[in-house]
């Protein structure tokens, strides 16, 4: 497989974006910056293109894929209900390094959450990011860009030396603002659990 690179580290290429989009829409696998780690990620719908990203970074499919979005308005395409605290959290820490587990509705692919009731869903704080997900118009589901078990990528350069040659497209965003995968919440009986906590910490 022959990996297109695009370099955005100054700006958005439109032309190269169009091609991008064009390959998520076609079940392809991506790897571009976001606010805490690279990520790795495909149309969210497509089961063909998340079985891509279970074999490509070796990971267990006991192991759920969480979902990118660009807006809250498009949390009810994910999420069958949102309780009060839900909403809390969501208003207060979205977008950014903030990841929280909500109950799916049937849109969701079983096979994308592991065969949970529930999925995991954040709006990543960066440009690039957010601007493939405007355009594209669709959840992409996302998980950091590694091998399983090993670290998440902060550099453009080692992803490159990884996946090159075994996804459709890598963007270079340069290095990642964060470097630390985002915290990840769940809601309980009104109690807020901290599944992985990354750099944000959780005050409400």
């Amino acid at each position: 497989m022959e990996t297109l690179i695009f370099d955005w580290t100054n700006k958005i290429n439109e032309e190269e974006l169009k091609t991008l989009i064009d390959i998520i829409k076609k079940d392809g696998v991506i790897i571009f910056p976001t606010d805490t780690v690279y990520g790795i990620g495909c149309n969210c719908y497509s089961e063909k293109a998340i079985n891509k990203i279970f074999e490509l970074k070796g990971r267990d499919y006991s192991k759920p894929i969480n979902v990118l979005i660009d807006s809250v308005n498009k949390l009810d395409e994910l999420a069958s209900s949102i309780n009060d605290i839900e909403r809390k959290l969501i208003d207060k820490y979205m977008p950014g390094d903030f990841t929280i587990i909500l109950k799916k509705n049937d849109s969701v692919s079983d096979l994308l959450t592991a065969n949970l009731d529930s999925v995991g869903v954040r709006i990543p704080n960066n440009n690039i990011a957010l601007e493939i997900l405007n355009r594209v118009d669709l959840p992409l589901g996302t998980t950091s860009a590694n091998i399983s078990g090993e670290a998440a990528m902060c550099d453009f350069n080692d992803v490159v030396k990884k996946f090159d040659g075994k996804v459709d497209a890598i963007i270079n965003g340069g290095e990642s603002e964060i470097g630390v995968a985002s915290t990840i919440v769940r809601v309980d009986d009104n109690e807020i659990k901290i599944l992985r906590q990354g750099n944000l910490k959780i005050d409400i």
